[in-house]
């Protein structure tokens, strides 16, 4: 996202000259209270000048990410450090719950798991857990997560359907690339405006008919197999996550299991 881009009304957050996030003007005046390592500048909310290396920016954001979960209670808080980029240069580590409240991407991957069985395509489609502060409840695409730290994309997909699905790393390693998706949309944290910006890296996994994959660590509640027909219809009534609905659709119409007409209108879009 650049300034051709900005959202209306939000403020930017720059970073060594780029802007990385938005914020609203609540979660603004929270980064701006004392004591803090933000300063406004030419508009922009920035880093203090003698942040300019990656570990001394990554541990004034930990420092101040871990007086503001005290000061303000904050919720859903996950202990796990994603790295915000500019293209492919890291430029700061930073508490996953706080990507929301400063409109920071969000670096992760999906994967469409399905089956080809006698009577036709069976796709994997998960129920994500109630108990998650994002999206619970909603269907989504087999496995999917976020790229903690430095790890690179398929070493996060290989753990991922181990552990939401029990894919083993031998069977996972089959996926294939599926293309990306980028998702933005306005949503709440600690009861504040937030931004949810998300790139996703997308695959599609074949699995045999001998094999059943099921939930594991309390991601998803349960992994169902649907037809096509029956996923566009749960996608049509709703229901489901942005990037998994979408995912979804894309791998239907991609293997040819439904006529490229149907189904192509995703929740959200």
């Amino acid at each position: 996202m650049d300034a051709m881009d900005a959202p209306p009304g939000l403020t930017p957050l720059r970073v060594d000259g780029v802007d990385v996030g938005w914020l609203g003007d609540d979660w603004l005046a929270r980064a701006l209270e004392s004591p803090t390592p933000f300063e406004m500048r030419d508009g922009a909310l920035c880093l203090m000048p003698a942040l300019q290396t990656f570990a001394g920016r990554s541990a004034a954001l930990s420092r101040w990410g871990e007086q503001a979960r005290l000061r303000w209670d904050l919720p859903s808080w996950r202990d796990e450090r994603m790295v915000v980029h500019d293209a492919e240069r890291p430029l700061f580590g930073v508490e996953r719950a706080l990507l929301r409240p400063f409109g920071l991407m969000l670096r992760s991957v999906l994967a469409c798991g399905f089956t080809l069985t006698a009577a036709g395509p069976l796709l994997w489609v998960a129920r994500r857990a109630r108990s998650k502060p994002v999206d619970p409840g909603l269907l989504d695409a087999m496995v999917g997560g976020g790229i903690p730290g430095m790890d690179g994309v398929h070493a996060t997909l290989v753990r991922e359907c181990d552990e939401e699905a029990g894919i083993p790393e031998a069977l996972a390693r089959h996926a294939r690339p599926a293309g990306s998706l980028e998702v933005c949309y306005p949503t709440t944290y600690d009861g504040l405006p937030a931004l949810h910006r998300e790139s996703v890296t997308l695959f599609e996994l074949e699995l045999p008919p001998s094999f059943l994959p099921m939930p594991r660590d309390g991601e998803h509640e349960a992994i169902l197999p649907m037809i096509p027909n029956e996923a566009l219809a749960s996608i049509e009534a709703g229901g489901w996550t942005r990037d998994g609905a979408q995912a979804t659709v894309d791998l239907i119409l991609r293997r040819g299991w439904m006529p490229a007409a149907a189904g192509r209108t995703t929740q959200g879009d």
